[in-house]
């Protein structure tokens, strides 16, 4: 008999194995997520005849005050792929947790058709390639002083100002150190942040945090965080620091006649 629930706390030990054996999650990476993000209440399971075969969490969040969701950690037990399940999990998460709006950003490109079939549609993010040289023409240095920002959620609220996925201090931090578990790193500065990947001599900036008076200074630190010839940069289309392009990011479906512009999903957890 199929079942779909939210999770208890006599589930968390299933929840982590199902976990364990759906994602190639480094045990860093698992002991963040299940200790400083997961709790029983956001997560949605799926039982088949008494096993448990799938899961996901729905993050509280808000854009422009509404009530969102972020769907995360979506996972089906390789011998229960392709029978309806995750299919029915979402739709049960998204009628029951009773946001207006859900977002998710898919694993995979082939996700993406998936998550259209559930009625969701793409979002996007605007993406500006700039070089090292090109950087270095605009950045700026200062003496160093004492870090004292106690949370960057207001700092970012002031640069994105609207359609955005709204992340309170605590899960800023939370993003911070699962993509330091998976060799990301964080650029800390009393003007904003940058969290960023290096991979094959390219700097992906996932979410770069300044006002436009400030971006030298920040450009600088990022610099001399970072070895790398060449940067890509994730902004919000509310962001004028850079020339940039739209490039498929992420998926939303609505519940309402609410319908931004645009929503920026930055900060995901990824």
């Amino acid at each position: 008999m199929l079942e779909f629930r939210i999770a208890r706390e006599d589930d968390v030990d299933s929840v982590r194995a199902l976990y364990t054996r759906c994602f190639n999650d480094t045990e860093q990476g698992t002991e963040v997520f299940f200790g400083r993000i997961f709790s029983p209440d956001i997560c949605y399971i799926a039982f088949d005849g008494g096993e448990l075969v799938a899961m996901l969490c729905m993050l509280p969040t808000s854009i422009n005050g509404r009530s969102a969701a972020y769907l995360y950690a979506a996972a089906t037990d390789a011998e229960h792929r392709n029978c309806g399940f995750m299919r029915g999990l979402v739709n049960y998460a998204i009628a029951t947790c009773g946001a207006e709006l859900c977002v998710t950003l898919p694993a995979e490109d082939g996700l993406y058709d998936f998550y259209k079939k559930l009625g969701f549609v793409e979002l996007s993010v605007n993406v500006a390639e700039k070089t090292r040289t090109e950087l270095e023409a605009l950045a700026e240095s200062y003496d160093e002083e004492e870090l004292v920002v106690g949370g960057y959620c207001g700092i970012r609220n002031r640069v994105l100002r609207e359609n955005f996925l709204f992340q309170n201090n605590r899960y800023i931090e939370n993003a911070f150190a699962l993509a330091e578990a998976y060799g990301g790193k964080v650029v800390r500065s009393n003007r904003g942040y940058a969290l960023f990947y290096e991979q094959d001599g390219v700097c992906e900036v996932c979410e770069f945090i300044c006002t436009a008076e400030n971006l030298g200074y920040m450009l600088g630190d990022l610099l001399k965080s970072t070895d790398c010839a060449d940067f890509r940069f994730r902004l919000s289309p509310a962001q004028k620091l850079f020339d940039a392009k739209p490039v498929r990011f992420g998926m939303v479906r609505y519940y309402t006649d609410y319908r931004p512009d645009f929503i920026y999903a930055g900060l995901t957890l990824e």
